[in-house]
């Protein structure tokens, strides 16, 4: 089976930009949505009576929706319409969102932020797969590394934008309806961009298996199997940064949710550099050596947790100025770092399956990034910090202790690497059409390179 250009599927040109933008911005109105929680949690939990707990279950009900319908979303990505998919997630989460800012208690909360998370399941695997797709393989982490850029964007505009529309117009309310607004727009015009279908040589589609055969399939590449565990290490780190860091700053300097915002986007704003720069490396890396991706990516979420406990020690003391600044340039540092490792492990996961399983690939993917760590990360950190009765001091320990399992995430991509180049012949092998197999066969391997993924 293979990915078939035709006068309506384009590898490249036009057509393949449209999607790069389209999807592009709908990942920085998905990350807007779910960022811009972060720098209201303060004026949410006053306003609605909430404990830190309460604040990281609304924070995991999101998670448990993307957890719980991802995979199944993503087999109708692979089995049915990649754009239709992605259509339809972004006007549902748009929804929700929408809702979120007129929820009125605990439940309602709830409620709603499970909704955005079950609107987003869909979003994240068929957009990589069909951004994938469009390019050449020889490009695929640069463009996806454009794509994940966008998830920065997106985090900026959360925190920035959020931020000072609950301080200056209306509350915490205010933004969630505004920032629902460009996903439904992105929503519609996402029905337009181009769509592949998979075909075998005598142009009948794809029977697609079921979701289980298609699920154990995958867990049998090791490649997979130690990069969805990195990733779920990865996430508790990631996530529970993204969460709380616009609180730790409140509860330190007593400021309101704009300052915070403020500066979260300018941290933010310089790890607009590292999907870029981790996309272009790892391209790069992946000439030299099969597994360089992943092997870049060990070495970057390393380096970010290392910065990331760095900026704690001004938890040490918040009076000492030559160490806060000392923090204050770790910071941004730490967003480089992890903003560079996503491209190269999202290129990856498309490099190591067959055509007909890369939706569902990346599917689990954020299946596993968020069940073995960006679910209960943020719930971690809240319990850590009410059992050291809160404040700054108790928030600090709690996102300490997250930082070392950004080390356990290197350690499973540095094992991840050994297994890249076996697993995509292995690929390869799969993704073959009948005909292809018995040129494989007969020993015509040149015309299979050919004909195989592109």
């Amino acid at each position: 089976m293979r990915i078939q250009e035709s006068k309506n599927f384009k590898i490249g040109g036009p057509r393949a930009t449209y999607v790069l933008v389209i999807c592009s911005l709908l990942n920085a109105v998905a990350y807007a949505d779910w960022q811009v929680m972060a720098v209201v949690l303060q004026s949410i939990k006053r306003d609605l009576g909430l404990t830190d707990s309460q604040i990281g279950a609304v924070n995991t009900a999101y998670f448990l929706g993307i957890i719980v319908c991802t995979l199944p979303v993503a087999h109708l990505v692979d089995a049915w319409s990649r754009k239709k998919m992605i259509g339809l997630m972004a006007l549902a989460w748009s929804g929700f969102t929408l809702a979120t800012g007129f929820a009125g208690g605990f439940e309602s909360m709830l409620l709603t932020r499970l909704g955005v998370g079950i609107g987003e399941a869909g979003y994240a695997p068929g957009g990589t797969a069909l951004v994938s797709a469009s390019y050449p393989e020889s490009q695929r982490a640069r463009k996806l590394g454009v794509f994940n850029l966008f998830i920065t964007v997106g985090v900026i505009l959360g925190v920035i934008v959020g931020g000072y529309l609950s301080a200056h117009h209306g509350g915490w309310r205010t933004p969630f309806v505004v920032f629902a607004v460009p996903g439904i727009v992105l929503g519609v015009l996402a029905f337009f961009m181009q769509d592949y279908r998979l075909e075998r040589d005598a142009g009948q589609a794809r029977s697609h298996g079921s979701i289980l055969a298609n699920l154990k399939l995958l867990l049998s590449v090791p490649t997979l199997r130690w990069m969805y565990f990195g990733l779920g290490m990865f996430a508790v780190l990631q996530v529970s940064v993204g969460t709380w860091f616009p609180s730790l700053l409140m509860r330190a300097y007593d400021i309101k949710e704009d300052k915070a915002g403020l500066v979260m986007g300018v941290v933010t704003i310089f790890g607009l550099a590292g999907p870029i720069l981790g996309g272009v490396l790892a391209d790069r890396w992946h000439q030299r050596v099969p597994g360089g991706r992943m092997r870049l990516a060990s070495a970057s979420i390393a380096i970010a947790a290392v910065f990331m406990l760095l900026v704690l020690l001004a938890g040490l003391d918040l009076s000492n100025k030559p160490l806060m600044m000392f923090c204050a340039a770790m910071m941004p540092l730490h967003s480089i770092f992890v903003g560079m490792a996503f491209p190269a492990v999202a290129a990856t996961s498309q490099d190591v399956v067959p055509p007909h399983l890369k939706g569902l690939s990346w599917g689990a993917a954020m299946v596993a990034l968020f069940m073995l760590g960006g679910a209960w990360g943020p719930l971690l950190v809240g319990a850590i910090s009410d059992r050291l009765a809160g404040g700054y001091q108790g928030l600090a320990m709690g996102l300490a202790v997250t930082g070392v399992f950004g080390f356990i995430a290197s350690w499973a991509w540095f094992v991840t690497a050994r297994h890249v180049e076996a697993d995509m012949r292995r690929a390869s092998s799969l993704g073959l059409s009948e005909s292809d197999e018995k040129q494989l066969a007969s020993g015509h391997r040149s015309a299979v390179t050919n004909a195989n993924l592109r």
